[in-house]
């Protein structure tokens, strides 16, 4: 069957979406692996100390802590193009698309509503406005100026995580509407990370370097520590 305008919009904001989630999860997932393995229940694939291997790749791996930073700014540059009346493969455009007629489709609007609400809001302190902010006025920016500019700016990953089922519960709807059932899981994805993740955890653990094993045992107890260092994990 022949798509129409209206199924080739909503497929490459689908597509764009799910950019967007993938980006975010390996966002938040290199930056905080016990967040985000608690945020969504995942089970880690090997037995570790989650504050140690949490701390280990957010604060101690100069490779995850860049693979935060860059899948970061891709997530905002990519969901802003869908929360938008202005882009054009925005939500709000093509809600404007169906009223006005310029798209004949035979869909429901109501589930625009929450969409439509979100991108009319007028509160500065919501995490759409804070990534528009991000996107127009500091990514452009080096890097060093984006790391010291951007941290009172960035919303938090619960934030952006709510931010993102509204826009996945307008496209459960609307797909709904067309007989349609998408794929919107990212974790198995995402997996080959945590098995990457053990190799990260087993260097820090057999690391001769005195002062890496000294910076580890002041963050935490020297009870976790011995544990650590001495466990068969």
């Amino acid at each position: 069957m022949e798509k129409t305008p209206f199924d080739e919009i909503l497929g490459t904001i689908y597509l764009l979406y799910y950019k967007a989630k993938m980006d975010l999860g390996e966002a938040h997932l290199a930056r905080s692996p016990k967040g985000y393995l608690q945020k969504f229940g995942v089970e880690m694939p090997f037995r570790c100390d989650l504050d140690i291997l949490d701390y280990l790749i957010g604060h101690r791996s100069s490779i995850y802590s860049a693979m935060s930073r860059k899948s970061w700014i891709l997530y905002v540059l990519e969901i802003t193009k869908i929360l938008s009346y202005n882009e054009a493969f925005g939500i709000g455009k093509l809600y404007n698309k169906i009223l006005n007629k310029n798209i004949n489709i035979n869909v429901s609007l109501d589930c625009f509503k929450p969409i439509l609400t979100l991108l009319e809001s007028k509160d500065t302190s919501c995490p759409l406005h804070k990534l528009k902010i991000l996107r127009d006025k500091y990514y452009a920016h080096t890097d060093a100026e984006v790391g010291r500019l951007t941290d009172r700016l960035f919303p938090t990953y619960d934030e952006a995580w709510d931010l993102m089922f509204l826009i996945e519960q307008f496209l459960r709807d609307i797909y709904a509407q067309r007989d349609t059932d998408i794929d919107l899981d990212i974790h198995r994805h995402l997996h080959s990370y945590l098995r990457e993740f053990k190799r990260t955890y087993q260097y820090f653990k057999k690391i001769e370097d005195a002062a890496e094993k000294f910076i580890l045992r002041r963050h935490f107890d020297e009870e976790k520590c011995h544990q650590y260092f001495n466990s068969l994990e």
